[in-house]
Parts: C-alpha cells; structure tokens; sequence
C-alpha cells in the first residue's frame, strides 16, 4: 500500500511530539561571565522592534523589545526567546507588558523553528547570544531561555549545554533537542502546558521523574488550553518564578512586602480549598508554593499540610489513578499510530466520530482530557504526513491525510491550507479556492507565507483568489 510504505518513511524521520531530536554537541558553551555596559548601540525602548539583523551574519535576525527604563549604564536580565515556526515577534508581542513590568530584555530568534536540525539550531542560538550580548547591556548572571514546542525543546538544550543559561521557561514540550555530556546544576526549570496539551504528559513525567532527585529548582504550570504559547495571565507566574530565584540567589535584592503580598493570596485560595474538602487541590498548591517561596519566607504551614496529606490515601489513590492515565494516554496513540498504517478513510471517519462523541458523554474528567489530548495528537500526526506527502509529491498518500486532518481538526486553517496545496497539484482550481476559502473563515492570515509559497504560483492569476488574498490584507 503506498500510504503504509509512505508513512513508515516519514515516521523514522519526523518526532510526533513536535519536533526532531538530535544528539547534541558534546562541548559546553558559555557567554562571556561579566556584565556588558560598555560601548552598547541606542536602540528603541518600550516598542517592539520587528527586526534587528545580526552583525556577523545578515541571514540571522531577531525580534527585540527593550524596556521603557533601559538605560546602558545599567545591567539588564534578557529572555532569549524560541518560537516553533521562527516567529520571535508572536512571544514578544504576546509578552511585553510583562518584560516592562519585571524589567527583562526579550529577544525572539526568527531563524529557528521546528524541522531544523540541533547542530543548526545550537549555532542560531549561539549567534543570536553572542549579538545580544555584543550591542545591549545584559546581565550576565541573568540569563534565561524560552521556547514553545520545538522553540520548547531548543531552549532546554541549549541551556544543557551553556553553563551561563541560569533558567528555561518550556511551554508545550520539555524534553531537550539534545542531550548534554554536562551535569548541569543549579538552574531553574518551569513548564507551562495546557490540559489539552499532546505533550502533557511528557511534561508532567519530565518534571516529576526526570528533574527528581537532581539539584534544579523546577515546577510546573497547568492551564486550560491546548497545544498554545500560554496566556499573558498563565506566563506572569513563570516571570515571577525567574524573578523568586534571582531572590533567593541575592538576598539582599529580596521583596518582603511583595512575597507577602503573593502568600496572601496564596493563603486565601488555601483556606478556600480547604474549606471545600478538595485534598487533592490542596496537596498540588502546597507542592506548587514550597517549590516558589522555600528559602524566602517560612512555610511551616505548606510543609504540615503537605506531610499530612502525604500519608492520606486519597492521594496514593491520585498518584496511582494518574500513572494509569499516563499509560492509556500512550497506549491509545500507538494504537492509532498503527491504525493510520492499516485503516482506510471510512474506518478513520468512523472511529473520529466516536473519539469526538466520548469528549462529550464519558463523565470521568481525566478520561476527557486524554481523548482530547489524543486527537490533539493525532491533528499533529496528520499534519506531520499531509505536509510531508506534499514535500515528495506523494499526491495519494497526500489525500489521505489531509482528509484525517481535516476530521480531526475542523477548526485548524492550517489543514484547508494544506487542502488547497494539495487541490492545486491535482488541478483541482475550484476546489482549491474553496478549501482556501475555508482555511481564511478558520483564521488564516499568514500574507507572507501565501506569497512565498510556490504551491500557489497558479493561482496568483485568479480574479477569486486574488479577491480573498485582499480580504486578509485588509
């Protein structure tokens, strides 16, 4: 069957978490260990500058927001920003209220994205430092990684592998694009990750197993959403945590007032769950707050209700329930793994019907989160073949695909674009502005791309097509 033979060929070459690992360098890399204040470059404050071309190579570019303080006679915290699609304009743009409030420097790569290697990735990166470093005021005590997906993956990596990386922020993946010969130590790790997330659990077990026992100070954040750079409101916390640990470092710089504040409410929400009996709320806000606040302000409280709910078997019961979890969760996806290989499109449409239905009816909200999760996945593993089919040419197996993508996920402009892409190099024109049609209604708006993208060439001469490109212009 070509599909099968397809499939079997993109799978060994493709990660179905959201990007490719590698094996990393086994070199460890590291910025200059003073502060640079001197002879710096005026650039812009308190506005986002779209393009900042790097001076030792043009190819490289990045996104840049500078504080409305910023000044070159002071050292300033940066945030070294990694998108999955090399866009570092999104993050910043969706996080800039925050960098003016905490005092960071964010600079977002537009070079790397998902599907470049790590080798390449590591020099993007490492270009994209040593730039910053060379033309801004950093600090060099006050270093930060932050990614999504495979922006994600590339953040934890590169902080591996720089012993000057002092934290990483991972949003929708953790587990880095390489591994590193270097026992690292005393970092910070915080993960955000939406409960419909396909890699929740991965980031759960990298949290819980993988950071056990080693000397990081790590903690995750869960929000309501999918596979998403997370909300201002959800980043806040993780900004917050850098700036706790830069607190913890250098006590003298810590804020009484301002922790006291934080506990407070912290303290309110406590007695509130406390109140309504949900054990194992409270057992996950005491993790949550001894992992923020131990060794800045005294915790006894957290640390008796935690030792007390320790030992409770409602807890015991939680663990073991969510171990179980973790493990349908995987062996649903293999198992739909091999039913792309084996199963035609009717057998797909009906299973999707039914996978969809039990979102709605099975009253177990664990069991709804991990059949969303699994379509969430599997709308990745159908974008993952569709755009690859399209790549070789592999018009069939392309088909295929893009109709699973489409099933699965309705609502994503990305599988009518792929749609269109494929209507176009079957000839297809009409079908092709209609499935373009509906990747517009479900919010494409990427000009650039559409202008760029040779698939389209045919269609740049079409009264209708051109009609709907001025409709997203405007």
């Amino acid at each position: 069957m070509q599909i099968r033979l397809f499939f079997s060929i993109i799978l060994s070459t493709i990660l179905l978490q959201s990007c490719t690992f590698n094996n990393g360098s086994k070199t460890e890399n590291t910025l200059q260990t003073s502060d640079s204040v001197s002879q710096k470059e005026n650039f812009i404050t308190g506005q986002i500058i779209n393009k900042v071309v790097n001076l030792n190579d043009a190819s490289q570019n990045y996104s840049l927001y500078l504080p409305k303080a910023y000044s070159k006679k002071s050292s300033w915290p940066v945030i070294f920003i990694f998108d999955a699609h090399g866009d570092g304009n999104l993050p910043i743009t969706k996080y800039k209220d925050l960098a003016e409030e905490y005092g960071f420097i964010l600079a977002g790569s537009n070079n790397s994205k998902n599907g470049t290697s790590w080798e390449e990735s590591q020099a993007i990166g490492l270009k994209l430092f040593s730039d910053v470093e060379s033309r801004l005021s950093i600090n060099n005590q006050r270093i930060y990684a932050l990614g999504f997906s495979g922006g994600a993956r590339i953040a934890n990596g590169l902080l591996l592998n720089n012993g000057s990386i002092s934290g990483v922020i991972c949003c929708g993946a953790s587990a880095p694009a390489a591994n590193s010969n270097i026992e690292r130590s005393n970092y910070s790790f915080i993960g955000l990750v939406g409960n419909e997330d396909f890699n929740y659990t991965e980031m759960k077990k990298y949290d819980m197993v993988d950071l056990a026992g080693h000397n990081v100070k790590h903690s995750l954040i869960t929000f309501e959403g999918k596979h998403e750079w997370p909300s201002e409101k959800t980043m806040e916390e993780a900004f917050w945590w850098l700036t706790l640990n830069e607190m913890r470092k250098d006590i003298p710089k810590k804020n009484d007032a301002l922790i006291a504040k934080h506990l407070e409410a912290i303290n309110n929400q406590m007695q509130i769950i406390q109140q309504k009996k949900q054990t194992i709320d409270a057992y996950n806000l005491c993790i949550k707050t001894i992992n923020f606040y131990n060794g800045l302000s005294d915790l006894t409280y957290y640390f008796d209700i935690y030792k007390s709910l320790e030992k409770a078997p409602e807890i015991d019961t939680y663990k073991k329930q969510e171990e179980a979890d973790w493990k349908q969760e995987e062996e649903l996806k293999q198992f739909y793994i091999k039913a792309i290989q084996t199963q035609d499109f009717t057998w797909w449409k009906k299973e999707l019907v039914s996978l969809n239905q039990k979102t709605k009816t099975e009253k177990n909200k664990n069991k709804v989160f991990i059949y969303k999760r699994t379509l969430s996945y599997l709308s990745l593993v159908a974008y993952m073949q569709a755009s690859g089919a399209l790549k070789q040419n592999e018009i069939n197996a392309a088909d295929f695909f893009c109709k699973i993508y489409v099933l699965v996920d309705p609502t994503n402009s990305e599988a009518y674009y792929l749609t269109a892409s494929l209507d176009i190099k079957k000839g297809n024109t009409n079908d092709a502005i209609n499935a373009f049609k509906n990747a517009i209604n479900n919010g494409f708006t990427d000009i650039s791309r559409l202008q760029n993208d040779s698939a389209f060439i045919e269609l740049k001469k079409n009264p209708e097509f051109l009609k709907l490109v001025e409709e997203i212009k405007k």
